[in-house]
């Protein structure tokens, strides 16, 4: 077994919605195909990719050494997240890739550094003249902890409060109504929230996609 002492983060710079009906298996394989038939490598670069729902796919043995770092493959584990086209080396991470995908690549960091000793985790941009990841790795590692519910966009956060807001207005306006009226009222006002949240609904499922 070689040496491992290091993870470098990387991006495979495919958009949010590439290869969306595909399974993350699939995408995998188009993957190594690229690095196979394309780069003319033995196998694909990374040792794991990651998908935007979060999927963990094994690449290389991780008894080998990867493609995807120069000069520091021997001692290495490549790890990469499925989008991050067009990227920026100090984006956010939510600019590029998903919530799904920050737990599975915290939890597989974690798991790593039960195996080996690991003490440097860092992004392909700082090795390398390179935007990839797409964020700073330091940086990230420090101030994300792992999250258990999809963080919201300005535009769900948006849609939240004007619900709130709506409903207090609406408790307020039908309280000096007779009893018939407010009935009436009330239904109405319900199938208002229930249109609401389900527009929120599908913002949520749209931003957790990759589409900001």
């Amino acid at each position: 077994m070689r040496k491992i002492d290091t993870v470098v983060v990387h991006c495979t710079a495919t958009r949010p919605q590439w290869w969306a009906g595909k399974s993350a298996e699939e995408k995998v394989r188009e993957v190594r195909d690229w690095h196979v038939s394309g780069n003319r490598w033995s196998d694909i670069g990374y040792h794991y990719l990651i998908d935007r729902d979060g999927t963990v796919v094994q690449g290389r043995p991780i008894e080998r050494a990867g493609a995807h770092a120069i000069g520091h493959n021997a001692t290495s584990i490549g790890i990469s997240l499925f989008g991050g086209h067009g990227s920026s080396r100090n984006d956010d991470f939510y600019d590029n890739f998903t919530i799904e995908q920050e737990n599975a690549l915290r939890a597989l960091i974690q798991e790593l550094e039960a195996k080996y000793p690991i003490h440097k985790i860092i992004g392909h941009n700082e090795v390398s003249a390179k935007a990839c990841p797409g964020f700073q790795v330091g940086p990230w590692l420090k101030q994300r902890p792992v999250r258990t519910k999809a963080v919201q966009s300005k535009t769900v956060q948006a849609s939240a409060a004007a619900v709130a807001g709506g409903a207090g207005t609406a408790v307020s306006a039908i309280s000096g109504l007779d009893q018939y009226a407010q009935y009436i009222v009330l239904g109405f006002a319900g199938l208002v929230v229930l249109a609401a949240l389900f527009i929120m609904r599908e913002r949520l499922k749209a931003w957790a996609a990759g589409w900001r």
